[in-house]
């Protein structure tokens, strides 16, 4: 989307190949005038090593999903106004090619046209059309690891499962001024070698990841380059091109003996003013036969420039690298300066999807346990899967724009979907495990915890119970030892006689398994329930903290281990929430992202803070309040636990009004005045400061890339100083980290950023108001220093243990009580998949390596499997590994590295 306040829209293109038809004013072989700085241009051209080369011309045009308007109506368009007329043109002209940017247009479009498959399939055999490898063009930092690689099995897997066996090597971003830090190796680990991307600086480059891995990139600046040079008068146009010729002569050292290439890119939008676009075949013939040139003064010049040809993109690529001596590298992340686009702006969406981001792979290990329990691939619901994926997946970067309620609405609908797929898949696969487990009813009734993480954790569990009238006043909880295990009752419903008939149980499982299970058992008691009298006192202690509550959140917190103070509480409060004026666009035509100011700024500690103890038991203390602020109500829960190193900091937005360019944040104020910060992103982990691209992105893009803030974070941020560090996870994605207030405030501020009511940068888009009750929820632990001592505790905090009460057990239960599906020895190494492999019968784990170090690993598994294949990122075979029969799978990661493996 070309996202310009000041783009006046004209008519819509018409049938696209007719565009190309109009004739030009330039003569074949005739002299052409031209002014003087032109003819000087050509002619440091014709003595260049692009004299004789040729430019590449790529053409496409540039999608999102709607943003030009409602997405079915651009379904149509691009239908219509673009892939039939431009099929229909490679059927005429041998030498015209096309790129379609994803891998999703080309879905939607054999959809409405099954009988253009086939024809689809020889373009894509000639060479004469492109399709970009990924399912669409994402926020890459909008999502966790594996839905960020599923891009590509939707995407490149699926073109070639198709389209018999199509091979894309390009990624189209064309429009996101954000790069995540791990894309390259993605890519790399895809068989994806190209990457358009637009909003950065002018050049070809290696874009690498941490591990070395690197893909070769092109930005013209921006998309609408070559589209700008056709909307030129012919002089000004002949001009330009030639000082791009320019440009790649001196940038970049050709090989001599090599075909010379440049690339343009016209990558236009259908609401775009035409003329430029009916300018392309008019231009390429004037500058394609341009052969003698006249300056102001008479002086001719036989010239000798590049001629341009229909081209796709790959082909630059492939040359570009074969004939050029060095190709310049870039590492690191580029923070997304279009951050507030998704989940500040469009916060019940993002909700859905996080927490289908943490499901869907859930669910898939549980599946894939099943089927190693019970032999059989029969039940794994493939289909479904597929479907939860491809829903997860399928919002793009076009939130809002002309009929954006419209687009807005259906990208949460596809959230929802696959949130409600991923809970009702893991459901499935829990119980069917649990229904496996010998429990023994003696002992009570069984509660199977299962843990979806790749270590051993020991965290809080909630499960919800429901009582038959007479069958008890309490509950005991026991493990499966016959030890006591202290739990809590909430949410108590009670038959008038005092026994129980519904209750919130909480406690915390110990030790339970990687990628496994834990079995407890629940008891009946006639016993009287405890209730503990709930008189509020402001200090509060623990094994583990000293807090005092104050106006709007916690004064102070006390680290007893440490014995660090852990809050500044100088202006904020730890937990309090405020509001602040954040006047913008989701995303836009500006060049940082757009700050907040404290116009109309309140937060609840400017007010008397009413808490109550709603809480107090042997598991957790709760306290709460509720404050009415400018525009909304905020309600803060505060919960200690007892036997666990943990505060949950639950917040929720009531009655807010919708009132736009308002922004409400939550203060965890940190006494630290060195503090550096690190935060989760897909496959790894960004330090402010180290991991970003070096410098400025360029093409008006001048602020530092590691000064940009907020940032997209997965899990957890994590903020370490002198003495201590704290670790945050998050519900929301956008997190800041930098003193809004401009009073220089000391200490480090982490701010979750709980939702922003911007607007649409299309002159007919749509408000996010986002008006009605939102919640949200944080946790936070103290630690050592160093995001390493707290990057578990920040992902179990979001993925907690799943519990299965009173399973209908199998007769001839083949579990025993505890038990682990996968683990792996080494501390720095995460499995995010566990997986049906794609297209057969085996089992797929991926894993990536934190550490800058190699690592050697072994993975142990529930069974022994007869083959062991390393594979690229989409499960296509590279490398045949050693097992055993003992199930043990020794492991090779290099530094931050990405593997994959297929076990058979």
């Amino acid at each position: 989307m070309f996202r310009n306040s000041f783009l006046i829209k004209v008519k819509l293109l018409v049938v696209a190949f007719s565009l190309f038809g109009m004739s030009g004013k330039a003569q074949e072989h005739q002299v052409v005038k031209v002014t003087n700085e032109t003819f000087k241009v050509l002619k440091d051209v014709s003595n260049s090593a692009l004299a004789g080369g040729e430019v590449l011309l790529s053409l496409t045009t540039h999608q999102d999903l709607g943003w030009i308007d409602e997405i079915e109506k651009c379904v149509v368009m691009r239908d219509t106004q673009w892939i039939t007329p431009f099929l229909q043109r490679l059927s005429e002209e041998a030498a015209f090619e096309m790129d379609v940017e994803q891998a999703s247009i080309m879905r939607e479009y054999i959809t409405r046209h099954p009988d253009k498959k086939e024809e689809i399939v020889q373009r894509l055999k000639e060479g004469r059309m492109l399709v970009g490898a990924t399912h669409n063009q994402p926020y890459e930092e909008m999502y966790f690891s594996e839905s960020l690689a599923r891009q590509f099995y939707l995407g490149k897997l699926w073109l070639k499962n198709e389209f018999e066996g199509y091979n894309a090597t390009s990624y189209y971003n064309s429009d996101v001024p954000g790069r995540s830090l791990q894309m390259p190796q993605l890519l790399a680990k895809a068989g994806v070698e190209n990457m358009f991307i637009s909003r950065h600086g002018r050049g070809v480059f290696d874009w690498k990841s941490p591990d070395g891995s690197s893909v070769t990139s092109y930005s013209p600046g921006h998309y609408i380059d070559f589209y700008n040079v056709l909307g030129k008068e012919n002089d000004e146009a002949i001009k330009e091109l030639g000082k791009q010729a320019l440009y790649w002569t001196t940038e970049y050292d050709y090989i001599p003996g090599e075909k010379a290439v440049m690339p343009a890119v016209l990558n236009f939008e259908f609401i775009w003013d035409p003329k430029p676009v009916h300018n392309l075949d008019p231009f390429m013939k004037l500058w394609n036969n341009l052969a003698t040139i006249e300056n102001e003064e008479g002086e001719r010049l036989e010239v000798s420039i590049p001629k341009i040809k229909f081209s796709t993109l790959d082909k630059f690529f492939d040359q570009m690298r074969q004939g050029t001596k060095e190709i310049p590298s870039i590492m690191g992340e580029r923070p997304n300066v279009w951050v507030y686009i998704h989940g500040p702006s469009h916060h019940w969406a993002l909700d859905h999807s996080r927490k289908a981001d943490v499901l869907l792979p859930a669910a898939e290990k549980f599946a894939m346990a099943d089927v190693l329990v019970s032999k059989s691939y029969a039940n794994y619901p493939v289909d479904l899967f597929a479907q939860a994926w491809e829903s997860k997946i399928y919002p793009d970067h076009g939130w809002g724009g002309k009929g954006g309620q419209s687009t807005d609405d259906i990208f949460l609908a596809r959230f929802a979907d696959a949130h409600a797929k991923a809970q009702y898949l893991l459901d499935n696969s829990l119980n069917s495990l649990a229904s496996k487990v010998a429990t023994d009813q003696e002992k009570g009734v069984p509660i199977v915890v299962f843990n979806s993480l790749s270590w051993e954790r020991t965290s809080p569990v909630q499960i919800s119970m429901q009582f038959d009238a007479e069958t008890a006043r309490s509950v005991r909880l026991f493990s499966k030892s016959g030890a006591e295990i202290p739990v809590q009752l909430s949410q108590v419903v009670q038959f008038k006689d005092g026994y129980l008939k519904s209750a919130k149980l909480c406690f915390v499982a110990s030790n339970v398994p990687s990628i496994g299970y834990e079995t407890y058992y629940a008891q009946f008691s006639d016993e009287p329930l405890k209730q503990p009298a709930l008189t509020f006192n402001p200090a509060f202690e623990n094994d583990f903290f000293e807090a005092q509550l104050a106006d709007g959140g916690l004064s102070s917190l006390l680290d007893k281990q440490l014995n660090k103070e852990l809050v500044d509480d100088q202006f904020f409060k730890a937990g309090e929430v405020f509001t602040t004026k954040s006047e913008g666009n989701g995303a836009g035509e500006f060049f940082e992202v757009q700050q907040v100011s404290m116009d109309g700024f309140d937060k609840t500690g400017n007010y008397p803070t009413a808490w109550e103890l709603v809480a107090d038991g042997p598991v957790y203390t709760s306290f709460r309040y509720r404050q009415p602020i400018r525009n909304a109500v905020a309600e803060l829960q505060i919960t200690f636990y007892n036997n666990v190193k943990k505060v949950d900091f639950d917040v929720e937005l009531k009655n807010w009004d919708g009132t736009m360019f308002r922004e409400y944040r939550m203060a965890l104020p940190l006494k630290l005045d060195d503090g550096k910060v690190a935060y989760e992103v897909p496959f790894g982990v960004v330090e402010v400061g180290k991991d970003e691209m070096t410098g400025i992105a360029g093409n008006g893009y001048e602020t530092p890339c590691k000064e940009l803030h907020p940032r997209g974070i997965e899990n957890w941020i994590n903020a370490s100083g002198t003495g201590f560090g704290v670790t945050l996870s998050s519900s929301v994605v956008g997190m800041d980290y930098v003193d809004p207030t401009g009073k220089n405030l000391p200490g480090t501020i982490l701010q979750p950023i709980l939702l922003a009511s911007r607007r649409s940068c299309h002159g007919e888009g749509n408000d996010y108001h986002q008006t009605g009750d939102h919640r949200y929820s944080f946790s936070i632990t103290s630690h050592q220093p160093g995001w390493e001592n707290g990057f578990r505790f920040g992902k179990e905090s979001n993925e907690a243990l799943f519990a299965v009460v009173a399973p209908e057990k199998y007769r001839h239960a083949p579990l025993p009580e505890r038990g682990s599906f996968l683990s792996i020895d080494q501390d720095n190494i995460v499995v995010t998949a566990m997986k049906k492999a794609e297209n057969e019968d085996g089992m797929v784990v991926r894993c990536y390596n934190l550490d800058g170090q190699q690592t050697t690993a072994k993975l142990k598994l529930w069974e022994a499997f007869d083959t062991v294949y390393e594979t690229n990122l989409i499960e296509e075979n590279k490398a045949k590994l050693k097992g055993n029969r003992s199930g043990t799978v020794k492991l090779d990661l290099g530094k931050y590295e990405i593997k994959t493996i297929k076990l058979k």
